[in-house]
């Protein structure tokens, strides 16, 4: 399961469980999220989640600003548009985002040490 983790302080303060479709964030009430911030504009960003086409369990993630008057950033970096995947940050005016995504290999250890004898 994909979630996006409202962050503040390095707290989580929120998180959103996202499922397949369109998820828009902005000022305006008419988004999915509504964040009330002077500088996050009335329709600010889109996240789109899609099953992957070669592994229907996964999801492709994309984040799309949608012309927005002060930006969107992922990873700090000012965006139109990107795929994101687990751990990226996502900046929406003073607002912090994570996405953590449970499928996402994040405890396998790829290289081994093994001492000789």
């Amino acid at each position: 399961m994909v979630k996006l983790k409202h962050i503040n302080n390095d707290v989580v303060i929120n998180e959103i469980e996202m499922h397949e479709g369109t998820f828009t964030i902005g000022r305006n009430s008419s988004n999915d999220l509504q964040l009330n911030d002077a500088v996050v504009s009335g329709q600010h960003a889109v996240l789109m989640f899609k099953p992957n086409d070669y592994l229907p369990e996964m999801f492709d993630m994309t984040i799309r600003d949608l012309d927005s008057t002060n930006g969107t950033y992922v990873n700090n970096a000012m965006i139109k548009e990107q795929k994101i995947k687990h751990d990226d940050s996502i900046r929406i005016g003073n607002h912090e985002f994570k996405i953590f995504d449970d499928q996402a290999d994040i405890g396998a250890q790829t290289e081994f040490y093994v001492p000789e004898d």
